[in-house]
C-alpha cells in the first residue's frame, strides 16, 4: 500500500533540534484532557534537558489561569516558560499607554487588570468568549472603533471630534476555528475561533486588526528571546510543534527558519497540510518526543 504524504514526512530522519517552542491546546492537551502520553513526554524532555518554551494563542483565560490549568493536568510548567498571545496584547497596550475596551472573558481580563483606567477607551482588544461576542458588547466595540458615543453622557468615543487617528483593533490572532470538547448542546468537534469575529469588526469599522500572536514573526521572535533568557544562546535548529499548520506553524515560523512539526491531534484534520508542507508530521506530541529523544 502506498504511503500517504503525511506518513512519508513522519518517516523522515528524526528532527535534530536544540530547542523547542511548544503549543498548548490541541498539542499538549485538548480542553482539560492531556493528549495521549503528553505528560510523560514532557517529563522525558525535561530529563533530556531540551530547552523549551510554551507558546499559547489561547484567548479564553489569563496567563495565570492557563498555568493553573496545566498544573491541574500534571504538566510541569514554570511561570517564565509560558508565552501567551494575550500577554503580547498586554505588552502592546502598555507600550502605547492604551486604555483598551476588552471584549473577552473575565479570566482573560485579569491579564490587563492594572492598566485599565476609565471608560474613555482608545482601543479594542478582542478575545474568544461567546457572551462577549453577543450583539450588545460587540456593537459597543464597533462604536468605539467608529468613534460613536457609547453612553448618553458622551458625545464621541475616546477622543475629541477633531482627532481622526484610527482607533486600534488588536487581536491575539485570527484563527478561524478550534477543536472543542463536548458540551451539553454539541459533541466534540471543530468550533468557530476568534478570526471570523475579528474580520467582522474589520469590515464593519473599516479598520485592519493588529495581530500579535502566532503566526506573526514577532511572536516567534519573542519565543526565541525567551529561550535565550532562560537557557543562553541556543546554537542549532529550533523547532515549533503544534496542531494548526496555519497558525502554529505558519508564515512567521517559516520566515525565521523554525523547523515546523505538525501533530495529528486537536484541530488537525487529514489533508490540512496542503501547500504548507511541515518539516515533520507525527500522530501526537508523545510520538514526536519519542523520535526526538532516543
Amino acid at each position: 500500500m502506498a504511503e500517504t504524504e503525511g506518513e512519508e514526512r513522519s518517516m523522515r530522519s528524526p528532527p535534530r533540534l536544540k530547542a523547542i517552542l511548544i503549543d498548548l491546546n490541541g498539542t499538549l492537551h485538548v480542553g482539560s484532557k492531556p493528549t495521549r502520553g503528553a505528560v510523560q513526554a514532557l517529563q522525558k524532555l525535561r530529563r533530556s534537558h531540551v530547552p523549551l518554551v510554551f507558546c499559547s494563542n489561547s484567548t479564553k483565560e489569563s496567563t495565570g489561569s492557563l498555568l493553573r490549568g496545566l498544573r491541574d493536568m500534571r504538566f510541569e510548567v514554570k511561570d517564565n516558560e509560558l508565552l501567551t498571545s494575550l500577554g503580547a496584547c498586554r505588552a502592546l497596550a502598555e507600550q502605547r499607554n492604551l486604555n483598551p475596551f476588552l471584549l473577552m472573558s473575565p479570566s482573560a481580563q485579569e491579564e490587563f487588570a492594572d492598566i485599565r483606567r476609565d471608560d474613555e477607551y482608545d482601543s479594542v482588544i478582542l478575545g474568544l468568549h461567546p457572551p462577549s461576542l453577543s450583539y450588545e458588547p460587540f456593537n459597543k466595540a464597533f462604536r468605539i472603533l467608529k468613534r460613536e458615543p457609547i453612553s448618553h453622557s458622551q458625545s464621541t468615543s475616546a477622543t475629541s471630534e477633531g482627532d481622526q487617528r484610527t482607533i486600534p483593533l488588536i487581536a491575539p490572532h485570527a484563527s478561524l476555528f478550534q477543536q472543542s470538547q463536548a458540551t451539553d448542546d454539541l459533541p466534540e468537534g471543530l468550533s468557530l475561533g476568534i478570526g471570523p469575529f475579528v474580520r467582522a469588526l474589520e469590515v464593519a469599522a473599516g479598520v485592519e486588526a493588529e495581530l500579535v500572536g502566532k503566526p506573526t514573526r514577532r511572536f516567534f521572535e519573542l519565543g526565541i528571546e525567551r529561550l535565550q533568557e532562560l537557557y543562553g544562546d541556543v546554537q542549532g535548529d529550533i523547532g515549533v510543534v503544534g496542531d494548526d499548520v496555519v497558525n502554529d506553524l505558519g508564515d512567521g515560523a517559516r520566515d525565521i527558519g523554525l523547523k515546523r512539526i505538525l501533530v495529528r491531534t486537536g484541530k488537525y484534520r487529514p489533508g490540512v497540510e496542503g501547500d504548507h508542507d511541515p518539516d515533520h508530521v507525527y500522530d501526537d506530541f508523545a510520538s514526536f518526543v519519542d523520535d526526538l529523544v532516543r
